[in-house]
Protein backbone atom coordinates (compact mmCIF):
# COMPACT_ATOMS: atom_id res chain seq x y z
CA UNK A 1 0.00 0.00 0.00
CA UNK A 2 1.51 3.36 -0.98
CA UNK A 3 2.26 5.93 1.66
CA UNK A 4 1.24 9.57 1.08
CA UNK A 5 4.20 11.88 1.48
CA UNK A 6 6.88 14.03 -0.09
CA UNK A 7 10.36 13.07 -1.22
CA UNK A 8 13.27 15.07 -2.65
CA UNK A 9 13.97 13.90 -6.21
CA UNK A 10 16.49 14.88 -8.86
CA UNK A 11 14.33 17.56 -10.47
CA UNK A 12 12.38 18.90 -7.49
CA UNK A 13 10.10 17.53 -4.78
CA UNK A 14 7.79 14.62 -5.49
CA UNK A 15 4.51 14.29 -3.64
CA UNK A 16 2.04 11.42 -3.59
CA UNK A 17 -1.61 12.10 -2.75
CA UNK A 18 -4.38 9.61 -2.07
CA UNK A 19 -7.62 10.20 -3.98
CA UNK A 20 -10.54 10.42 -1.57
CA UNK A 21 -12.95 9.41 -4.35
CA UNK A 22 -11.10 6.29 -5.53
CA UNK A 23 -9.71 3.98 -2.82
CA UNK A 24 -6.71 2.90 -4.94
CA UNK A 25 -6.24 6.19 -6.79
CA UNK A 26 -2.99 8.12 -6.39
CA UNK A 27 -1.79 11.43 -7.83
CA UNK A 28 1.94 11.98 -8.29
CA UNK A 29 3.18 15.56 -8.56
CA UNK A 30 6.61 17.17 -8.79
CA UNK A 31 7.00 20.71 -7.44
CA UNK A 32 3.23 20.99 -7.32
CA UNK A 33 2.75 20.09 -11.00
CA UNK A 34 0.56 17.02 -11.53
CA UNK A 35 2.63 14.35 -13.31
CA UNK A 36 0.61 11.15 -13.21
CA UNK A 37 -2.57 9.62 -11.86
CA UNK A 38 -2.59 5.89 -11.12
CA UNK A 39 -5.40 3.63 -9.95
CA UNK A 40 -3.63 0.54 -8.66
CA UNK A 41 -6.76 -1.61 -8.52
CA UNK A 42 -8.18 -0.40 -11.84
CA UNK A 43 -5.25 0.56 -14.09
CA UNK A 44 -7.58 0.93 -17.07
CA UNK A 45 -8.94 4.09 -15.42
CA UNK A 46 -7.17 7.00 -17.12
CA UNK A 47 -7.93 10.14 -15.17
CA UNK A 48 -6.33 12.77 -17.40
CA UNK A 49 -8.00 13.36 -20.76
CA UNK A 50 -4.75 13.50 -22.73
CA UNK A 51 -3.71 10.14 -21.25
CA UNK A 52 -7.06 8.74 -22.35
CA UNK A 53 -6.22 9.88 -25.90
CA UNK A 54 -2.87 8.11 -25.68
CA UNK A 55 -4.72 5.02 -24.46
CA UNK A 56 -7.05 5.19 -27.47
CA UNK A 57 -4.08 5.30 -29.85
CA UNK A 58 -2.48 2.35 -28.06
CA UNK A 59 -5.75 0.39 -28.24
CA UNK A 60 -5.76 0.71 -32.04
CA UNK A 61 -2.04 0.07 -32.55
CA UNK A 62 -2.48 -3.72 -32.71
CA UNK A 63 -5.20 -6.34 -32.72
CA UNK A 64 -7.33 -6.26 -29.53
CA UNK A 65 -6.04 -8.30 -26.60
CA UNK A 66 -2.77 -9.17 -28.36
CA UNK A 67 0.46 -8.36 -26.50
CA UNK A 68 2.52 -5.55 -27.97
CA UNK A 69 6.06 -4.37 -27.41
CA UNK A 70 6.09 -0.86 -25.94
CA UNK A 71 8.85 1.61 -25.16
CA UNK A 72 7.89 4.52 -22.89
CA UNK A 73 10.17 7.56 -22.94
CA UNK A 74 9.36 9.45 -19.76
CA UNK A 75 8.08 7.56 -16.77
CA UNK A 76 6.43 9.44 -13.94
CA UNK A 77 3.94 7.06 -12.38
CA UNK A 78 3.98 4.83 -15.51
CA UNK A 79 0.24 5.16 -16.09
CA UNK A 80 0.24 4.07 -19.74
CA UNK A 81 2.54 1.12 -19.05
CA UNK A 82 0.13 -0.05 -16.34
CA UNK A 83 -2.78 0.38 -18.76
CA UNK A 84 -1.07 -1.78 -21.40
CA UNK A 85 -0.16 -4.42 -18.80
CA UNK A 86 -3.85 -4.62 -17.81
CA UNK A 87 -5.35 -4.56 -21.31
CA UNK A 88 -2.68 -6.62 -23.06
CA UNK A 89 -1.16 -9.01 -20.49
CA UNK A 90 2.28 -10.31 -21.34
CA UNK A 91 3.30 -7.23 -23.32
CA UNK A 92 7.06 -6.61 -23.13
CA UNK A 93 7.47 -3.04 -21.87
CA UNK A 94 10.34 -0.79 -20.88
CA UNK A 95 9.89 2.61 -19.24
CA UNK A 96 12.76 5.12 -19.27
CA UNK A 97 12.77 7.71 -16.47
CA UNK A 98 15.50 10.37 -16.26
CA UNK A 99 15.05 11.04 -12.54
CA UNK A 100 16.63 8.19 -10.58
CA UNK A 101 15.21 9.35 -7.25
CA UNK A 102 11.70 9.63 -8.68
CA UNK A 103 12.04 6.16 -10.18
CA UNK A 104 12.96 4.83 -6.74
CA UNK A 105 9.80 6.39 -5.25
CA UNK A 106 7.65 4.87 -8.00
CA UNK A 107 9.19 1.42 -7.55
CA UNK A 108 8.72 1.50 -3.79
CA UNK A 109 5.30 3.12 -3.52
CA UNK A 110 3.46 2.19 -6.74
CA UNK A 111 5.29 -0.94 -7.92
CA UNK A 112 6.40 -1.95 -11.39
CA UNK A 113 4.32 -5.03 -12.16
CA UNK A 114 4.01 -5.58 -15.92
CA UNK A 115 6.96 -3.46 -17.08
CA UNK A 116 10.63 -2.74 -16.49
CA UNK A 117 11.53 0.70 -15.17
CA UNK A 118 14.99 1.91 -16.12
CA UNK A 119 16.82 5.14 -15.34
CA UNK A 120 18.33 7.09 -18.23
CA UNK A 121 17.98 9.82 -20.81
CA UNK A 122 15.19 9.18 -23.30
CA UNK A 123 17.25 9.88 -26.39
CA UNK A 124 20.24 7.91 -25.15
CA UNK A 125 17.94 4.97 -24.48
CA UNK A 126 16.76 4.91 -28.09
CA UNK A 127 20.25 4.02 -29.22
CA UNK A 128 20.33 1.02 -26.90
CA UNK A 129 17.10 -0.76 -27.80
CA UNK A 130 16.93 -3.55 -30.35
CA UNK A 131 16.17 -2.03 -33.76
CA UNK A 132 12.67 -2.31 -35.19
CA UNK A 133 11.18 -4.27 -32.29
CA UNK A 134 8.67 -1.83 -30.77
CA UNK A 135 5.02 -1.76 -31.76
CA UNK A 136 4.55 1.50 -29.88
CA UNK A 137 6.88 4.24 -28.66
CA UNK A 138 5.26 6.73 -26.29
CA UNK A 139 7.17 9.95 -25.67
CA UNK A 140 5.95 11.89 -22.63
CA UNK A 141 9.24 13.50 -21.68
CA UNK A 142 9.07 16.58 -19.48
CA UNK A 143 11.57 18.35 -17.26
CA UNK A 144 9.13 20.08 -14.97
CA UNK A 145 6.56 21.51 -17.38
CA UNK A 146 8.89 21.82 -20.40
CA UNK A 147 10.06 19.30 -22.99
CA UNK A 148 13.81 18.68 -23.18
CA UNK A 149 14.96 20.29 -26.42
CA UNK A 150 16.87 17.24 -27.66
CA UNK A 151 13.66 15.18 -27.51
CA UNK A 152 11.74 17.43 -29.92
CA UNK A 153 13.76 17.16 -33.12
CA UNK A 154 13.82 15.29 -36.41
CA UNK A 155 16.95 13.48 -35.27
CA UNK A 156 15.10 12.26 -32.18
CA UNK A 157 12.18 11.07 -34.31
CA UNK A 158 14.63 9.29 -36.64
CA UNK A 159 15.89 7.36 -33.63
CA UNK A 160 12.30 6.56 -32.66
CA UNK A 161 11.74 5.19 -36.17
CA UNK A 162 14.79 2.99 -35.66
CA UNK A 163 13.11 1.43 -32.63
CA UNK A 164 9.71 0.93 -34.30
CA UNK A 165 8.53 -1.97 -36.39
CA UNK A 166 7.62 -1.10 -40.00
CA UNK A 167 3.97 -0.45 -39.09
CA UNK A 168 4.63 0.77 -35.54
CA UNK A 169 3.12 3.86 -33.94
CA UNK A 170 4.89 6.82 -32.36
CA UNK A 171 2.84 8.82 -29.83
CA UNK A 172 4.03 12.10 -28.33
CA UNK A 173 2.46 14.30 -25.69
CA UNK A 174 3.36 17.99 -25.93
CA UNK A 175 2.13 21.20 -24.33
CA UNK A 176 1.50 24.47 -26.14
CA UNK A 177 -0.87 27.40 -26.49
CA UNK A 178 -1.60 30.14 -29.00
CA UNK A 179 -0.05 30.88 -31.47
CA UNK A 180 1.15 27.22 -31.40
CA UNK A 181 4.59 27.88 -32.84
CA UNK A 182 6.02 24.92 -30.96
CA UNK A 183 3.17 22.52 -31.79
CA UNK A 184 3.23 23.48 -35.47
CA UNK A 185 6.93 22.67 -35.59
CA UNK A 186 6.31 19.31 -33.95
CA UNK A 187 3.52 18.53 -36.43
CA UNK A 188 5.83 19.41 -39.33
CA UNK A 189 8.54 17.19 -37.86
CA UNK A 190 6.25 14.16 -37.67
CA UNK A 191 4.82 14.83 -41.15
CA UNK A 192 8.35 14.70 -42.56
CA UNK A 193 9.01 11.37 -40.84
CA UNK A 194 5.77 9.37 -41.20
CA UNK A 195 3.27 8.67 -43.96
CA UNK A 196 0.34 9.29 -41.61
CA UNK A 197 0.01 11.77 -38.73
CA UNK A 198 -2.85 12.59 -36.37
CA UNK A 199 -3.22 15.40 -33.86
CA UNK A 200 -5.65 15.13 -30.94
CA UNK A 201 -6.61 17.79 -28.41
CA UNK A 202 -9.56 19.44 -26.73
CA UNK A 203 -11.41 21.91 -28.99
CA UNK A 204 -10.68 24.84 -26.68
CA UNK A 205 -6.96 24.16 -27.03
CA UNK A 206 -7.08 23.79 -30.82
CA UNK A 207 -9.10 27.00 -31.14
CA UNK A 208 -6.34 28.84 -29.35
CA UNK A 209 -8.36 29.69 -26.27
CA UNK A 210 -5.87 28.28 -23.79
CA UNK A 211 -2.66 26.35 -23.23
CA UNK A 212 -3.04 22.58 -22.99
CA UNK A 213 -1.88 19.13 -23.98
CA UNK A 214 -1.77 18.06 -27.61
CA UNK A 215 -1.20 14.43 -28.57
CA UNK A 216 0.59 13.79 -31.86
CA UNK A 217 1.00 10.36 -33.43
CA UNK A 218 2.81 9.14 -36.52
CA UNK A 219 2.89 5.84 -38.37
CA UNK A 220 3.53 4.46 -41.83
CA UNK A 221 0.27 2.52 -41.43
CA UNK A 222 -3.06 4.40 -41.69
CA UNK A 223 -4.86 5.34 -38.50
CA UNK A 224 -8.43 4.27 -37.80
CA UNK A 225 -9.54 7.90 -37.84
CA UNK A 226 -13.28 7.26 -37.54
CA UNK A 227 -12.80 5.04 -34.50
CA UNK A 228 -10.39 7.54 -32.93
CA UNK A 229 -13.00 10.25 -33.44
CA UNK A 230 -15.69 8.16 -31.75
CA UNK A 231 -13.42 7.44 -28.79
CA UNK A 232 -12.21 11.04 -28.50
CA UNK A 233 -15.79 12.28 -28.29
CA UNK A 234 -16.15 10.42 -24.97
CA UNK A 235 -13.55 12.66 -23.31
CA UNK A 236 -14.74 15.42 -20.99
CA UNK A 237 -13.69 18.06 -23.50
CA UNK A 238 -14.86 15.99 -26.50
CA UNK A 239 -11.41 16.02 -28.04
CA UNK A 240 -10.97 16.57 -31.77
CA UNK A 241 -8.98 14.38 -34.15
CA UNK A 242 -7.07 16.27 -36.86
CA UNK A 243 -5.81 14.15 -39.76
CA UNK A 244 -4.41 14.34 -43.29
CA UNK A 245 -4.54 17.74 -44.97
CA UNK A 246 -5.85 19.28 -41.74
CA UNK A 247 -2.57 18.41 -40.00
CA UNK A 248 -0.72 20.00 -42.93
CA UNK A 249 -2.87 23.10 -42.54
CA UNK A 250 -2.24 23.17 -38.79
CA UNK A 251 1.51 22.99 -39.37
CA UNK A 252 1.22 25.87 -41.83
CA UNK A 253 4.61 27.04 -42.98
CA UNK A 254 6.49 25.48 -40.08
CA UNK A 255 9.62 23.53 -40.92
CA UNK A 256 10.72 20.28 -39.28
CA UNK A 257 12.67 20.99 -36.10
CA UNK A 258 16.30 19.85 -36.06
CA UNK A 259 18.99 19.67 -33.42
CA UNK A 260 20.41 22.86 -34.89
CA UNK A 261 17.12 24.80 -34.91
CA UNK A 262 15.32 23.46 -31.81
CA UNK A 263 14.11 26.00 -29.28
CA UNK A 264 12.74 25.55 -25.80
CA UNK A 265 9.12 24.50 -25.46
CA UNK A 266 6.79 27.20 -24.15
CA UNK A 267 6.21 27.45 -20.43
CA UNK A 268 2.57 27.06 -19.39
CA UNK A 269 0.77 29.95 -17.71
CA UNK A 270 1.22 29.99 -13.93
CA UNK A 271 -0.67 27.22 -12.15
CA UNK A 272 -2.20 25.75 -15.31
CA UNK A 273 -1.06 22.24 -14.33
CA UNK A 274 -0.86 22.81 -10.59
CA UNK A 275 -2.64 20.44 -8.26
CA UNK A 276 -5.83 21.98 -6.96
Amino acid sequence: MPTPGTWPVRFGTAELFADDDRPAGWLLSVDGVAQSYVDLSEPTHLEFDYVRLIGDLVDLAAQPDEPLTALHLGGGGCTVARYIAATRPGSPQVVIEADDLLAAVVRRELGVAGFRLRVGDARDALGKVRPHTSDVVVSDVFAGSELPRHCTTAEYVDEVRGALRADGTYIANIGDGPPFGFARGQAATLRAAFAHVVLMAEPAVLRGRRYGNLVLAGSDAPFEVAELGTRAARAIGRARVVYGDDVRDFAGGAKPVTDATASSSPSPPPDVFRRR
